[in-house]
């Protein structure tokens, strides 16, 4: 497996600065692949409190990069600093293959980091590298050192876009050479899970559960009543899955411990078993041991939060809470067109289907499988006519790190490219 570094200018990581979010992202994503990433920071680096992954239990931090005052000027010092930064790349990259910058060839005020990686890449030929650059670059002319902005650097320059690559190519000087200009948008993947500081259980659960690989992902907190009808959302999924999407049902199940609600629970899991939903219907008080008697709310609303629908196929209701937190949490609600008040309380605010009530009976034709096959068209026909909920599901399965890993990892086995 390969050795990668970062090289970065990082004094502190607590700012906000997106530059920051951006390697995190790498770092993270290289650690949960089973690689041991190094990353270069000034010498002055401040570990964060509290701790989080920027610590030197979890990364191999390497505080080299030696501190400098930058500035648009070109110092008196210069060919000093630049060789004051070759010496601590040489030592700190000796045992690395592939190194990682972000905007160091791009920056005016990194003109000594430009040079200083330069001048060392020429004593290491084998070493590939990978230049990040998050703006749009301007076509320039300059003398020494300035110029190293607009020259070829050593390996290959990653852009997050397609549309900019002619102006990348351009500016570096990349004619007959556009291959070593490549648009790849891995780097700004956001990890669904770590965007909002969501409770562990929430986070073991959705993990447990693979709750974020669902295109249709419904979470139904309540106590196993038979009235509540789960047994129509396991049936709407089934119409999902029949589709060739890939649904999650997350029961919530509340104080649903005795004998009754347990052999309940044994054949909602013996139909979605029948219905070829193995692995994509869970229940919390059998997913987690800590559930056994319920979830606490915030962990609900956060469930809410990761999931794009929300079924209330009740058969009597005088107003439901959950309703309005899904609503809340900017799910599509379906809700049960054969109980009014429901029509009453959330008017055109939801879809409706006819999952019977106290006071409504439904004989489903021609079966009723069939008929949830048909409802589940109609439910993706919404989700695909709402762009929000559908640009959610997206950020979430196909945006994510784990999706994006595979548009990285090929980057690091790039044959490496001398400056030219």
């Amino acid at each position: 497996m390969k050795k990668v570094a970062l090289f970065t200018t990082f004094f502190e990581v607590e700012s906000g600065y997106s530059l920051v979010s951006v390697a995190e992202t790498q770092l993270r994503m290289l650690l949960d692949n089973g690689y041991e990433p190094v990353v270069l920071v000034q010498e002055n680096f401040q570990e964060p409190d509290p701790p989080s992954l920027w610590r030197k239990e979890t990364l191999d931090i390497r505080p080299v990069v030696p501190f400098m005052h930058l500035d648009d000027g070109v110092s008196d010092h210069f060919e000093e600093r630049v060789a004051t930064i070759k010496d601590a790349l040489a030592e700190a990259l000796a045992d690395v293959d592939v190194c990682i910058t972000h905007d160091i060839i791009l920056q005016q005020f990194y003109k000594e980091h430009n040079v200083a990686m330069r001048q060392y890449a020429e004593s290491r030929p084998g070493l590939l590298w990978l230049h990040w650059i998050h703006s749009c670059p301007t076509p320039g002319e300059a003398d020494y050192p300035e110029s190293c902005r607009y020259t070829p650097p050593p390996g290959y320059i990653i852009y997050p876009n397609a549309g900019d690559l002619s102006r990348v190519c351009q500016t570096y000087q990349l004619h007959g050479q556009e291959w070593r200009a490549i648009a790849n948008r891995s780097a700004h993947a956001i990890d669904p899970l770590s965007v909002w500081p969501y409770d562990k259980l929430t986070k073991d659960i959705v993990t447990k559960t693979d709750l974020l690989g669902g295109e249709v992902v419904a979470v139904y907190p309540v106590r196993l009543d038979r009235g509540k009808q789960p047994e129509k959302i396991i049936r709407l999924m089934a119409g999902v899955k029949h589709l060739d999407y890939e649904p999650r049902l997350l029961i919530v199940d509340w104080q649903s411990q005795g004998d009754r609600f347990q052999k309940y629970i044994n054949e909602l899991g013996a139909l979605a078993y029948e219905l070829g939903l193995l692995g994509k219907v869970h229940f919390t008080s059998r997913t987690d041991d800590r559930c056994s008697q319920g979830v606490p709310r915030r962990v609900v609303m956060e469930l809410m939060d990761l999931s794009n629908v929300y079924v209330h196929p009740s058969r009597i209701e005088t107003y439901s809470l959950t309703v309005h937190e899904a609503m809340l949490r900017g799910c599509l609600c379906v809700l049960n067109h054969d109980l009014p008040v429901m029509r009453e309380l959330w008017g055109s605010n939801a879809i409706y289907m006819d999952f019977e009530s106290d006071r409504t009976n439904r004989t489903y034709e021609p079966s009723e499988q069939a008929f949830w096959n048909d409802e589940a068209v109609r439910l993706l026909a919404e989700l695909h006519q709402n762009r929000a909920v559908r640009a959610k599901v997206m950020a979430r399965r196909a945006w994510s790190p784990a999706a994006m890993w595979k548009l990285f990892v090929p980057l690091l086995h790039l044959p490496p490219v001398g400056a030219s």
